[in-house]
C-alpha cells in the first residue's frame, strides 16, 4: 500500500484548513490581517485528519465544555488523550500532525509565523537564535487560554487600537511559548571576534535547513558571500567550532531528536540528517555520544 502523502499547511492561506478539515472556520483573523499571527475559530464533527505538516507554528485551545477523547500522532508519537475545556495542545513549524476523535468540538487555533520570535526584543535576540518551540500534547495552560480568548474578543469586538492589543498579546503569547514550550540549542558562545551575529544567525540555518543534503563548505560559505579560508577562519571564532565540526554536531542533535520523538526507521532517521548510509550514522553517532543510535533510542525511552 502506498505510503499517505503528508500535507503541509500554510496558515498565510485563505482557508488551509481545506485540506485537512470538513468545515471552514466559524469565524477567522484572515482578512484582519493581523502582522504574523492569525485565530481560527472551529466547529467540527467527529473526524480524522490527514497526516500535516503547517508551514506555521500552531496552538489549538479547546472550547468544548464536555471532555472528548481524542487520539493524537505528534512527530511520530502516538498519545490516547481527554482533552477538556482550556486544554492546549502545541504542533510547531515543521512538525508532523495527525488527529483523530468522534464527537463535535470547538476550539481555537493559534497560527504564528517563525519571524514574530524574531520582533519580540532586540535583548533577546540571541536567545531566540538558541530557541526552538517543541510538540506538546493536549495540557492546561490557563495563560494561553486566556491569550486565545482575548484574542478572541478582540475579533469580534472591532475596537479601535485593535492591532496594537493583539501585537501586545502575541508578545505575551511568545514569551511564554519560549519560556515553557521550548529548548536551547547548542551554538554560539558570545564572541567579540568572528562573523557579525547576522551573519552567523544566517549561516545556521542555512546548515539546520538543509541536514538532509551534502552541504559543501563553498556553499556554505556563499550563503554570507564570503571565500572559504576567510569563512572558516571566522566561523570558528564565532562559534569555538570549525564548520565541519558544527555540521556534524548538528546532524547528531536533529538525529537524537528525531529518534526520541519519532517511530521512523534508523537508516531513515541517518537519511534525513545527511548521512549517505546507515553503517556511517551509526559510526558517527557512537564516536560522538559512546552507544549506536538503536541503543541510544532504547536507553532514553526506558
Amino acid at each position: 500500500m502506498a505510503q499517505e502523502k503528508i500535507l503541509s499547511i500554510d496558515f498565510g492561506q485563505e482557508n488551509p484548513y481545506a485540506k485537512i478539515l470538513p468545515r471552514s472556520p466559524v469565524m477567522s483573523s484572515y482578512k484582519a490581517k493581523w502582522s504574523c499571527i492569525r485565530l481560527d475559530l472551529h466547529r467540527q464533527p467527529g473526524y480524522e485528519t490527514p497526516e500535516h505538516t503547517p508551514k506555521q507554528h500552531a496552538i489549538s485551545i479547546s472550547l468544548t465544555p464536555n471532555p472528548i477523547p481524542v487520539e493524537r500522532r505528534l512527530d511520530g508519537r502516538v498519545r490516547t488523550e481527554v482533552i477538556e475545556y482550556g486544554h492546549i495542545a502545541i504542533v510547531p513549524a515543521g512538525s508532523y500532525h495527525k488527529l483523530c476523535w468522534k464527537l463535535e468540538a470547538e476550539f481555537l487555533i493559534v497560527s504564528l509565523e517563525k519571524e514574530l520570535f524574531n520582533h519580540i526584543n532586540h535583548d533577546f535576540t540571541e536567545q531566540l537564535q538558541r530557541c526552538e518551540i517543541i510538540p506538546h500534547f493536549a495540557t492546561p495552560d490557563p495563560l494561553i487560554h486566556s491569550i486565545g480568548m482575548a484574542f478572541k474578543s478582540e475579533l469580534e469586538s472591532h475596537s479601535i487600537g485593535n492591532r496594537l492589543y493583539v501585537d501586545s498579546l502575541a508578545t505575551t503569547l511568545c514569551l511564554h511559548l519560549l519560556r515553557h514550550y521550548s529548548q536551547f540549542l547548542k551554538i554560539i558562545p558570545n564572541c567579540k571576534e568572528g562573523l557579525p551575529q547576522t551573519k552567523l544567525r544566517q549561516v545556521i540555518e542555512y546548515i539546520n535547513e538543509n541536514l538532509d543534503k551534502d552541504l559543501t563548505l563553498v556553499e556554505i560559505a556563499n550563503t554570507v558571500g564570503m571565500s572559504m579560508y576567510h569563512f572558516s577562519r571566522l566561523f570558528k571564532q564565532s562559534t569555538g567550532l570549525s564548520p565541519y565540526q558544527y555540521v556534524t554536531n548538528s546532524r547528531i542533535e536533529k538525529a537524537k531528536r528525531l529518534l526520541v520523538q519519532t517511530e521512523e526507521a534508523i537508516n531513515q532517521i541517518g537519511q534525513q540528517v545527511g548521512f549517505p548510509n546507515q553503517s556511517h550514522f551509526t559510526n558517527v553517532f557512537r564516536k560522538a555520544m559512546g552507544v549506536t543510535p538503536k541503543a541510544y533510542r532504547e536507553k532514553v525511552r526506558i
